[in-house]
Order: C-alpha cells, then sequence, then structure tokens
C-alpha cells in the first residue's frame, strides 16, 4: 500500500462496505491523521461512505476515533448530511426530467448517480456531482439525428440552459444542478472498438446489471486520460461486481475482450481485491501485476500518469488523433 493515510481511507471503507466481515483491527489516529485522512476522502469522494466506517468505529471501538478533534467530526458529519440532501434532490429532479423526456418522445435511464447508489450499503452515501441521464429516441434513429433531435428539443425549454456540447453527450443545467444528458453512454479512443461498443449501446435502452457493470469499468478507464482514477470509481465497480456474482451473473469477459478492456479489467480486479477484500493474503501488493501496480501508485494523489496511459498502447495510440478529430467535428457542426 502507498503509505498510511492512503492505507487509513480504505480501512475505513473496507469497514463501511463490508460491516459483517471487516474487522475493526487496531489503528489509533492521530488528531494529524485524521485531519489528512478527511482530506484524501473528500479528493476521491467518498466522505460520506466512509462515514459509515467511522459509525462503526464509534459503535465497536469507541478508543478508535477518541483523537478526531471535534471540529472534524462536525464538518464531517455536516458534509454527510449536505450529501444526502444533494442526493434526494438530485433523484427528484432525476425523475421530474425523465418523465418530460418521455412526454416528448424520448426514453431516459439514470446513469452513474441513482444507478450505482443501489448497490451501497447506505444508498444516499454514493457521492455524485450532477445527474446523467442516457437519453435515447423511441424509435433506431442514427446516433446524430438523434443528438439534433434533443438539442432542438433543449432549446425549446426555458428551465435548461444548454452547454458544451461533445461526442457522447450534451451539458446542461436544469435549476441549480448540472445535468448531462447522454446520447450515448461513453466512448472508446479507438475506432473499432469504440464502433463495436456504440453498437452494444444501440441495441439497449437501458443497462442490465452485467452492461451496467460494464459501463462502470469503463468509466474507471476514461478517468485515467482525465482527472485521473478515483477509490469512489474503483468502490462503484467492486459492489456493481459483488452484487453481479453473489446474484450468479458472470463478469462480461468476453465484452471486455471485444473492447480491449481485458488487461484493465484484470488489473482493477486486483485492484478491488487489494483494497476491499478483508482477506490478508489478498492484501499483498508485492502480488500485483505490473499494470495494477503502476494505477495503485498513481491512485492516492488521482494523478494522470503517462505510465498507466502507455500500458494500453491500443488506446492510447489513438488519442491524440481522436481529440483532433473530434475538435474538427465540434466545429463543422458549430458546437464550439
Amino acid at each position: 500500500m502507498p503509505d498510511k493515510t492512503f492505507e487509513y481511507v480504505v480501512w475505513l471503507l473496507r469497514l463501511a462496505l463490508n460491516p459483517a466481515e471487516a474487522s475493526t483491527g487496531t489503528a489509533i489516529l492521530t488528531a494529524a491523521e485524521w485531519q489528512s485522512v478527511y482530506r484524501l476522502l473528500v479528493k476521491h469522494a467518498v466522505v460520506a461512505v466512509a462515514w459509515d466506517g467511522v459509525e462503526r468505529l464509534q459503535s465497536k471501538t469507541p478508543e478508535q476515533v477518541r483523537n478526531m478533534p471535534p471540529d472534524l467530526m462536525g464538518r464531517w458529519f455536516a458534509a454527510v448530511q449536505t450529501i444526502e440532501a444533494a442526493n434526494r434532490r438530485m433523484a427528484q429532479q432525476a425523475a421530474a426530467l425523465q418523465e418530460r423526456l418521455h412526454n416528448a418522445g424520448f426514453v431516459a435511464s439514470v446513469l452513474k448517480g441513482t444507478a450505482l447508489a443501489q448497490y451501497y450499503p447506505k444508498h444516499e452515501h454514493r457521492q455524485s456531482a450532477d445527474i446523467d441521464l442516457w437519453v435515447l429516441p423511441q424509435k433506431v434513429q442514427r446516433l446524430q439525428i438523434h443528438r439534433k433531435a434533443l438539442i432542438a428539443y433543449l432549446q425549446q425549454q426555458p428551465d435548461i440552459t444548454i452547454g458544451e456540447i461533445v461526442y457522447h453527450h450534451i451539458e446542461t443545467t436544469f435549476g441549480d444542478t448540472e445535468v448531462e444528458m447522454h446520447v450515448t453512454p461513453t466512448w472508446l479512443y479507438n475506432p473499432l472498438h469504440n464502433n463495436r461498443l456504440q453498437q452494444l449501446f444501440a441495441n439497449e435502452k437501458q443497462l442490465t446489471p452485467d452492461l451496467l457493470e460494464l459501463y462502470t469499468l469503463l468509466h474507471a478507464f476514461r478517468h485515467i486520460w482525465h482527472d485521473g482514477l478515483a477509490l469512489r470509481h474503483l468502490t462503484d465497480y467492486y459492489l456493481v461486481c459483488r452484487r453481479n456474482r453473489q446474484s450468479a451473473i458472470p463478469a462480461p469477459h468476453n465484452l471486455y475482450g471485444q473492447l480491449g478492456l481485458t488487461t484493465f479489467a484484470h488489473a482493477v480486479d486486483e485492484l478491488t481485491a487489494l483494497l476491499f477484500s478483508d482477506q490478508p493474503a489478498l492484501r499483498n501488493a508485492n502480488h500485483l501485476s505490473p499494470r495494477a501496480q503502476h494505477i495503485l501508485q498513481d491512485l492516492p494523489v488521482r494523478q494522470v500518469s503517462t505510465v498507466v496511459r502507455r500500458d494500453y498502447p491500443h488506446e492510447n495510440l489513438f488519442s491524440l488523433p481522436w481529440r483532433v478529430t473530434h475538435y474538427l467535428w465540434r466545429r463543422a457542426n458549430h458546437y464550439l
């Protein structure tokens, strides 16, 4: 494991996600360590989830939280309340938008947010910054035609403001909430793999459990190229996989192979076993593959690493050409 602060963060998450199995251990943090842990939890967007671990310590071994500064405990609790309130508000707004879109001839389902929250022990503690809706036409249309139809509809809505338009979604604002209207859940730089991915999505109206597992992995994969992987992304994937295996739903290995994701899926499976398992034998970083070790090195600070990108040459090779092509596409369609 990289450092003590990160170890403590993961320890709290393990207590929260596996309350029946995870041991509270014997660690007693100093006041300064608690402050560092909280800052890292904020960085990784798992503040409310980790709070469930703190509550377990308060209940089972209160001496382990005796050094937490009272002002930090109050700030942490207030942050959890804020997250819960935001999740309730966004769930109501998402439902209202889904109904409006349905009445306008579209089909909308929630991506991330509410869709993933159901996998958490406390649904309202899965942190979301915005609403993601996958918006489809009632009848099959080409992606470009559907995108233009959705934009035309949104332009007619006085309470919805349109922002940036990119390949896979339209950024909008509804009230005080940012909403990403997805015309497709996500994408891949590699054109062959992306074409397969879009064909897969084109045959669906919502993400089934196995497709949600694929999408959650893809969401983590995308963050390697943008703002860095976070523990929230790994937590999402771990919980979806755990529920699917408990429900006898096999991992979509065939799809991973078709989309060039096999090596990344293997690395993430290694990491989630290392981070979230309560079996000491699995929590040995020395047994990780090089790709998993590279991700683990970057994970604590959520940085985007050239080393990690180069682990996936089939995708990295098309990164710059894809960005240039997308820029030209946006210029041609007046989306800039």
